[in-house]
């Protein structure tokens, strides 16, 4: 395995909230400290070649898991081996074989052209002359990124900027990239582009990538399988499409009408059975899979109007992930 996580604990010390004004005085001579832990017993192993979406919702731990893979911060306990290497031991072996790509932070310098950011970058990294130019070449085309590399980062527009700042990721060859927001605030070409790029990479390198992101298009299309954590612990380790058939407890269906009995009413006679939309001939309705089936609803709808077209779907997996989240969470709804 590429990457193997076990046991993966990571613990800081906070100040306890003090509850009332008095106390908080007090506290300021004799601090109440509490341990809170970021990340809560992890374990997962990533193969070479895979794409993990690595998701949960803010302050779940995703980002504390992330700077324990790549060495910038030191695990309570527990170990992380990435290529047989523990990062906080051999940060600069590790990250020679690692790229980042933050969509809201850039690896570039302000105020020189591009291209000057990857001459600095191939001196780092120790990249070949002629391998450096095969990758820039690629890439240049790929992104279509020709015009830009004379130009100073601080003139690009923001989608430019995340063009300009994943090539940088990948001009080293990494064998593993992790990928933060990589498409955030663009416009959908940007985003088709950039998505493109990432899955050729993925499927002719062989590039491992670990995607964070609350654009769940973005895990859809790059990702194979997903980890989900919560509160600091893994809820969920498994292949997108496993997740969608074991999770996917709500559907839509969408009936085409004769007349629509049920415009202007909120309610439909099914307890639990929500009436979405409801319009002259169009009645949506949204139901639970473990209560009913999609038949005994459209035949109850049947009893009172023709049905003239019917079409029924699935969640999406962000509406699946937010379920798996909030029932974690002991919340219903």
């Amino acid at each position: 395995m590429q990457i193997e996580v076990s046991h993966l604990v990571k613990e800081y010390k906070r100040k306890r909230d003090p509850g009332s004004m008095v106390k908080a005085l007090a506290s300021m001579f004799h601090p109440d400290y509490e341990r809170f832990r970021a990340v809560d017993d992890i374990n997962f192993q990533i193969a070479k070649g895979e794409a993990v979406g690595y998701v949960g919702p803010n302050g779940s731990g995703k980002s504390t898991t992330i700077k324990m893979l790549s060495g910038v911060l030191t695990p309570t306990e527990g170990q992380v081996l990435v290529n047989g290497m523990e990062p906080t031991k051999a940060r600069m072996k590790v990250n020679k074989k690692m790229g980042v790509v933050f969509g809201n932070r850039s690896v570039l310098w302000w105020d020189v052209p591009v291209m000057e950011s990857y001459r600095l970058l191939q001196t780092l990294y120790e990249i070949p002359e002629e391998r450096f130019r095969q990758n820039l070449e690629e890439f240049t085309e790929l992104m279509e990124m020709e015009r830009l590399l004379g130009t100073p980062e601080r003139q690009l527009s923001l989608g430019q900027k995340i063009k300009c700042n994943i090539a940088a990721a990948f001009l080293h060859d990494p064998e593993i990239v992790f990928l933060d927001e990589p498409t955030i605030g663009l416009d959908s070409e940007s985003k088709y582009r950039i998505r493109k790029f990432i899955k050729q990479m993925n499927e002719e390198r062989k590039t491992t990538f670990i995607v964070t992101s609350h654009d769940f298009q973005d895990i859809e299309s790059l990702c194979h399988r997903i980890i989900l954590i919560n509160h600091g612990k893994l809820v969920v380790d498994d292949h997108i499409e496993n997740v969608r058939k074991n999770f996917d407890r709500r559907k839509q269906i969408r009936l085409e009408l004769e007349r629509n009995p049920w415009k202007g009413v909120t309610e439909f006679e099914m307890p639990g059975v929500r009436i979405l939309h409801s319009q002259e001939s169009e009645l949506v309705l949204e139901f639970n899979t473990e209560e009913y089936e999609s038949m005994s609803i459209m035949n109850r709808v049947a009893e009172k109007s023709r049905i003239l077209d019917v079409s029924i779907n699935g969640q999406d997996i962000e509406s699946i992930i937010r379920d798996i989240v909030k029932k974690d969470n002991g919340q219903t709804g």
